[in-house]
């Protein structure tokens, strides 16, 4: 049987081999005609009948793909905002430390809340276009019912930035531009401006404690003011004070750069005497609430992290569970000039000076003889240091995640602005003397 098949198969192969030229040339006659026909049969039918056209070779029809890119973008926009409520559900969750605070105050749940509007975000995420839909839904839903605690809220940095600005924490000084001769910035004069507003009161106003700063939409960096000038000129003022009774020094507005500005020029030249204060810190042990402790002690050359348990020992107040770590600020301001001001100093005040630690400056000012008058400022952003981006919808996300408190354990943020008198804006006609 394997002698027959063999001779078959010689055969057959045989048979082939004699042939190979005219079955090479059959094989490629047989293409070229197959090409031909499928190009040769439509044309052929349009020029007989040019009514009846030849079926779309180019895809599904129109209105089948307009369907499924419809629904495409929808199933985008479905997953992409319910993905930005879980990052932000969770960033809150595991960083912000004033969940407990906010219970206590507003009565809320903060899981049970983002259950509920998450669920109602699934049944409309899908069908609404509009730009702010995403940002309306978690401060109307979310963040509204937090009370603002650490400044929590949305804010619209752009993606394109330099490196430095990426960091969860920094005070606009860390653009390499500003160091390098190549580069010529900007100065925007006039931080500083005084003027006697009635017989025997002076009034000097303070527009921003930060040399350095940035536009906030070409993000290009300038320099608001040269520290050694601002601090010739107050020094200087405070030393032609003959006459004056009373110094108003109007600091509304400014959220940061207390230690580095106002401790220096502000404090330290009008004491008597030294007055010192210490303060704590609190944070989560988790990533990015570790990082902006790292930066944040980095920036003002403080110590370690220690664990909770260690630091409340003589504490008058419990701290949330959530916080871990912590570290101690000590602040020791001495005077700086041998014959401080006599009169009486007023520091007008208002919403956006008492965030994260400046609430302890400001008392150590009160402890020297400041009087302190405080406006509500109801637009006020508070703590501007760090963020976070959502991957989806392109908000960041500002709070503060360091718990502050005093030496005995109390939030700043629980205690709020202290004062020694309100300022009430009918109050401007009333007194004459405030800008």
């Amino acid at each position: 049987m394997s002698h027959r098949f063999y001779l078959m198969r010689s055969r057959i192969a045989f048979f082939f081999t004699r042939r190979r030229v005219f079955f090479h040339r059959l094989y490629w006659v047989c293409i070229t005609l197959a090409a031909v026909l499928v190009f040769a049969i439509p044309i052929g039918m349009g020029i007989r009948n040019p009514h009846i056209q030849p079926p779309d070779s180019h895809g599904p029809p129109a209105a089948l793909m307009r369907e499924w890119n419809r629904m495409r973008a929808q199933d985008q926009r479905e997953l992409g905002r319910l993905a930005d409520f879980f990052v932000l559900v969770n960033h809150i969750y595991e960083n912000y430390p004033y969940l407990e605070l906010a219970a206590q105050r507003n009565n809320v749940n903060f899981i049970e809340l983002a259950v509920a509007a998450n669920t109602e975000l699934t049944e409309v995420a899908r069908h609404d276009i509009s730009r702010d839909f995403f940002s309306n839904f978690a401060n109307e839903h979310l963040l509204e019912h937090l009370g603002g605690f650490g400044g929590l809220r949305f804010s619209g940095e752009p993606r394109a930035m330099f490196g430095w600005i990426t960091q969860p924490y920094f005070f606009n000084y860390y653009d390499w531009r500003f160091y390098d001769d190549r580069f010529e910035i900007p100065v925007l004069d006039d931080n500083l401006a005084s003027e006697m507003l009635a017989e025997g009161v002076m009034y000097l106003r303070v527009n921003t404690f930060i040399p350095k700063g940035y536009e906030l939409v070409s993000r290009n960096p300038y320099w608001y003011f040269c520290l050694d000038t601002d601090t010739q000129y107050l020094m200087d003022l405070y030393k032609n004070l003959d006459g004056v009774e009373d110094l108003v020094i109007d600091i509304r507005g400014i959220s940061s750069g207390f230690r580095d500005y106002f401790v220096p020029l502000i404090l330290a030249p009008n004491l008597r005497e030294p007055v010192d204060t210490r303060f704590y810190a609190f944070h989560a042990d988790v990533s990015f609430s570790n990082r902006v402790s790292r930066e944040y002690r980095a920036w003002y050359g403080l110590g370690d992290t220690a664990c909770k348990s260690t630091l409340v020992q003589d504490f008058e107040y419990d701290l949330p569970d959530s916080v871990a770590l912590g570290f101690p600020i000590d602040v020791t301001v001495s005077p700086v000039l041998d014959l401080a001001f006599e009169g009486r100093i007023w520091l007008l005040t208002d919403s956006d000076n008492f965030s994260g630690p400046n609430l302890a400056y400001l008392q150590m000012a009160r402890d020297a003889g400041f009087t302190i008058v405080y406006e509500e400022n109801p637009e006020s952003i508070g703590w501007d240091t760090s963020f976070i981006h959502l991957p989806h919808s392109g908000l960041s996300v500002r709070f503060n995640p360091l718990f502050f408190t005093d030496a005995a354990g109390r939030s700043f943020e629980e205690t709020g602005p202290v004062y020694d008198y309100r300022l009430y804006p009918d109050l401007y006609e009333i007194l004459g003397i405030l800008p």
